[in-house]
């Protein structure tokens, strides 16, 4: 808890982002849940693995393969904490993720758009879809859907959120 703390305390000066909401969700949200087992890969201009499976390695500002064999990554957290910022999700509020990977951001916005709002999670590849959905299980206020994200219906939506891999 105090290395993720450091964490989001550190990624978000990284990105001039003062927002208490979303220091807290980058706190409390356990990016090794969403990245499978360890040793990860840590892209560093090519991917490099971690000595061993302690997750003080995940709590940097890099990108750690989701399925490096195809150059799909875990976004950079400072990039998102500076989007995150600008999208302002309030709470209560209905956010469509599309690209949501393996889900650690959009738990980071289920979080922010807490138990009255929702997120629809969006993910074109269905095993990144698969993981999601099961990492994602214990947020009720989640829903992850197999698709294409410019034609999968999810209704009306106060935030838009994209960053997907092309």
């Amino acid at each position: 808890a105090v290395i993720r703390r450091a964490y989001a305390r550190q990624i978000l000066a990284s990105v001039n982002v003062r927002d208490a909401r979303i220091e807290q969700a980058f706190a409390d949200v356990r990016r090794e849940d969403f990245l499978g087992q360890g040793p990860w890969q840590i892209f560093r201009g090519a991917y490099v693995p971690t000595p061993d499976a302690d997750p003080v390695y995940l709590y940097t500002d890099s990108l750690v393969g989701i399925a490096p064999e195809r150059n799909i990554n875990n976004g950079q957290p400072s990039l998102h904490a500076y989007l995150l910022a600008a999208a302002g999700i309030a709470a209560g509020e209905h956010v469509v993720h599309i690209g949501t990977g393996t889900g650690y951001y959009t738990a980071i916005m289920a979080q922010l758009a807490g138990p009255a709002g929702r997120v629809t999670g969006i993910e074109f590849d269905s095993e990144l879809a698969a993981r999601a959905r099961d990492i994602l299980s214990q947020h009720p206020n989640v829903e992850i859907l197999t698709g294409d994200g410019t034609i999968t219906p999810f209704g009306k939506a106060d935030v838009i959120y994209v960053n997907a891999g092309a």
